[in-house]
């Protein structure tokens, strides 16, 4: 503080100084062009302009510059900083702010001592601190918490910690923490008293620690312990036992017997109590809502046996009514009413309305890349709107959606005055820049192309921390070469609305079936019934077969450039987020081949050969989304309809048809059980539908390039043998999935087993012959990851169909567990 103290004099004097130079006060009002920093060394300069790049170019005023000064010393970076205003040109007509500063220590190493049973890496984890960071003794003092509690949560309850920092010549420290682990205490034996109504077995169930056993570690942590104690109480409370308590849990500790370990014997002392029945509620002083609205929250009957944890639950569903409706500053009394002789609990409820409370400020703390107003933006609250819980809890699920924070911690704290209230917005940021290099092996099997491609992308999600989305992205094999950039403007103008660019170029080397045998089959037969390849002499013909041998195609030479434009607005309602998108999309496509030599089948590959082509198309859509985080869903659905024109210049282009895609998903949470102080067992059932049809234009012919297909990497998971048979395409496509989700670490890694079915008919007016026969079907297990930088599917799919009611594998023999490689990408 003293060292604040007087840097702040010195900017005061110095300033005086400068300033005093040029009594004018030329500095004020003038842009800002730039800012300049002396002294630094292990510091990014990047970092520092990031943060005030919004700053550039806006007039100079005392108070901005403070902002900017007490912005630098929120970073806890330096020890002292001493700030100038200067010129930014000869004519004094802009200001460049130049700071030298004096910069704190440097970690260089970290260093565990005494760590004999607990590996560094393992200890790395826990601290926030990292070889690199700018030294910080508070965060110091917070690892050495970290580290203790991680020591106790395995069962070290005598350990000792203490930390040294060492100052190097280099102005850079090592941080040395020295450990005293002592032994380990794990559970020998778990005891229980005075339970003569529930049984031993039932109890243990309930508790969270373990005797030692061979499959278990038997770990005793003080935590686990307090948890325990309440999760029995909880047992019987939920089950009318409303006074049952655990008096006391007695401890035995054997430090004889194992040299390595403590053996701890614990018996949990049970006072059980007698069992209650509800005898109802009344409630008075409510002139707001009615009685029955409120005291229909209460989800338990009069005369059912007692479920204290579900009468509470009610209970706050009764205060979240006059919550969600501003009203914060009422006093709501509960007081029971125990008739011990016929054994009921009644409560009384008393409530004294008071006015609707408002929101005084808005705070918003922790966000040290991401502005104010990206923040801002997607608050449903504004300063001065009456407090409403609905749309505190929606500003804290959009803030989470934008993936920029790892924790987004709200607080609603008392105003000025009785009917004011303030509301903080406590923030953790994580990186949204992420550098991807990597091979991949591709998920649609096209025969003699070759299946390994190497790529490189950069993408930042919160481009310098406007919410902007910049991305660029090269891949390369012998087969496709193809660079991509793209950009996102997600508030233009200050509004909901949506902005996207994106372009990209692309070479490929593909293959197609030919039609160079006798018959030859003209335009106006493709147009009438389609491609007919060779050795075929009918469409019928090749329409029965369901593979053909390679033999029959031909390899040829494309090059594609594209430009795509798209936008959308977005409207928060009760029922859902619904947002409403379109776009454009322009490419011109070319096409190589000797033609001495080869004749496509496809009319379409024929028409771009040697000549540029377009192909461009229009589409909408309306999506209506209530999922409670899009990215990796818990409860709530989604649902979207999309109408897409392909073919926008008469006589230009060689295509015109309208695809129409409805989707729609729907999200359950069957169990969600907490095991650990961090961690629940969790299942998450999810379940998608998705119909899509294709209507050609006048006479035109939707080309077989062109038409729908099963992918194998995110429509019939584990099929990629279909995506180069064209007999599986088809202008009508339904395709559903059932996912039953464990998230291992939430929001970053879940496993799951899905379960596939996807058909295809060749016209969309086929959609009531739909049979089983139609279908493609797998299931599996698999790897999810939630994370950004890494948002991948990895399965293990098996394929079979049914065909005439009879089960067959695909390959006709059994499963085949093949590996398939997707992406996790959210319907949006």
């Amino acid at each position: 503080m003293r060292t604040k103290l007087t840097v702040l004099l010195m900017f005061i004097i110095i300033g005086g100084l400068c300033f005093s130079q040029t009594p004018e006060n030329w500095y004020q009002d003038k842009p800002i062009r730039g800012i300049i920093y002396k002294g630094l060394q292990s510091v990014s300069k990047t970092e520092l302009d990031g943060l005030f790049s919004a700053q550039m170019g806006k007039p100079f005023t005392d108070d901005r510059y403070w902002d900017i000064l007490q912005t630098l010393y929120a970073l806890e970076y330096f020890t002292e900083i001493t700030p100038m205003a200067l010129p930014g040109d000869d004519k004094r007509e802009s200001v460049l702010l130049e700071f030298t500063v004096t910069e704190k220590p440097v970690v260089r190493k970290i260093v565990f001592i005494g760590n004999r049973e607990i590996r560094a890496s393992a200890l790395l984890e826990k601290v926030a601190l990292k070889e690199g960071d700018i030294y910080n003794e508070l965060k110091a003092k917070a690892d050495e918490r970290a580290i203790r509690d991680h020591y106790f949560s395995e069962g070290y309850a005598n350990m000792k910690i203490s930390f040294e920092v060492v100052e190097q010549a280099d102005n850079s420290v090592h941080l040395n923490f020295t450990i005293d682990e002592g032994k380990q205490t794990v559970i020998s034996e778990i005891r229980f008293e005075g339970n003569s109504i529930m049984a031993e077995k039932t109890l243990r169930k309930e508790l969270t620690l373990k005797e030692a056993k061979f499959f278990t570690k038997g770990t005793f942590s003080e935590a686990d312990l307090t948890a325990d104690r309440i999760a029995i109480q909880n047992y019987y409370t939920t089950r009318g036992y409303i006074d049952a308590q655990v008096e006391s849990v007695l401890r035995e500790v054997d430090t004889e017997t194992d040299p390595e370990k403590n053996l701890l014997k614990l018996t949990f002392v049970i006072i059980e109590g007698e069992l209650y029945t509800y005898g109802g509620t009344t409630i008075s002083g409510n002139t707001l809502f009615t009685a029955e609205e409120l005291l229909a929250r209460v989800r338990i009957d009069e005369g059912d046996v007692m479920n204290l944890p579900r009468y509470n639950e009610g209970y706050q569903a009764l205060l979240d009514v006059y919550y969600e409706n501003g009203y914060t500053s009422n006093y709501i009394n509960r007081r029971e009413i125990r008739d011990d002789e016929r054994r009921t609990l009644s409560f009384e409820i008393t409530v004294v309305e008071r006015e609707r409370s408002h929101i005084e400020h808005i705070f918003v703390r922790g966000n040290t890349k991401t502005k104010d107003h990206v923040i801002n933006r997607e608050l449903q609250l504004e300063q001065g709107d009456i407090f409403s819980k609905t749309k505190m809890v929606d500003s804290i699920r959009n803030l989470y959606n934008l993936r920029y924070f790892s924790v987004v911690a709200p607080d609603v704290v008392q105003g000025s005055e009785e009917n004011l209230v303030d509301v903080i917005i406590n923030l953790e940021e994580q990186s949204t820049a992420s550098i991807q290099f990597g091979v991949t092996f591709s998920g649609m099997a096209e025969e003699n192309s070759f299946p390994l491609s190497v790529f490189l992308q950069w993408e930042d999600k919160n481009f310098r921390g406007n919410g902007q989305t910049l991305s660029a992205n090269v891949t390369l094999s012998p087969d496709t070469q193809s660079a991509k950039i793209g950009f996102t403007e997600n508030w233009f103008m200050g509004s909901p609305l949506s902005v996207t660019f994106d372009l990209s170029v692309a070479h490929r080397f593909l293959y197609a079936y030919q039609d160079a045998l006798y018959p030859l089959f003209d335009d106006d037969y493709y147009r009438e019934n389609g491609m007919v390849p060779d050795p075929f002499t009918s469409y019928d013909e090749y329409d029965d077969e369901y593979s053909l041998d390679s033999s029959y195609r031909m390899k040829y030479e494309q090059w594609q450039h594209s430009l795509g434009i798209s936008t959308g607005y977005r409207w928060y309602t009760n029922l859902a987020l619904v947002t409403l998108r379109g776009g454009l999309s322009f490419s011109i496509i070319q096409n190589y081949y000797d033609e001495v030599l080869y004749r496509p089948a496809d009319r379409d590959i024929r028409d771009k050969h040697g000549s540029w082509k377009w192909k461009n198309s229009v589409w909408t859509r309306l999506s209506l989304d209530k999922r409670d985080i899009n990215y990796d869903p818990s409860t709530g659905w989604f649902a979207s309809q999309q109408i897409t024109f392909t073919g926008l210049l008469p006589e230009i282009e060689n295509e015109y048809f309208v695809q129409f895609e409805t989707k729609a998903e729907r999200y359950f949470t069957l169990l969600d059980y907490p095991l650990f102080e961090s961690w629940s067992l969790k299942f998450v059932l999810a379940g998608y539908t998705g119909l899509s049809f294709q209507v050609p234009v006048g006479d035109y012919t939707i080309t077989d390039n062109s038409k729908l297909y099963i992918d194998g990497m995110f429509m019939g998971r584990g099929w990629d043998e279909l995506y180069s048979n064209m007999n599986a395409r088809g202008s009508l496509m339904i395709n559903h999935w059932i996912e039953l989700r464990m998230p291992v670490a939430p929001g970053i890694l879940s496993a799951d087993f899905f379960f596939d079915a996807v058909a295809t008919k060749q016209d969309y007016s086929d959609l009531g012959s739909l049979t089983l026969n139609d279908y493609y079907f797998s299931f599996g297990p698999g790897l999810r990851f939630s994370i950004p930088q890494f948002p991948l599917r990895l399965l293990f799919a098996n394929t079979f169909r049914i065909q005439d009611g009879k089960f067959e594998w695909s390959d006709g023999s059994g499963p085949n567990w093949e590996f398939v490689l997707s992406f996790n990408i959210a319907n949006m």
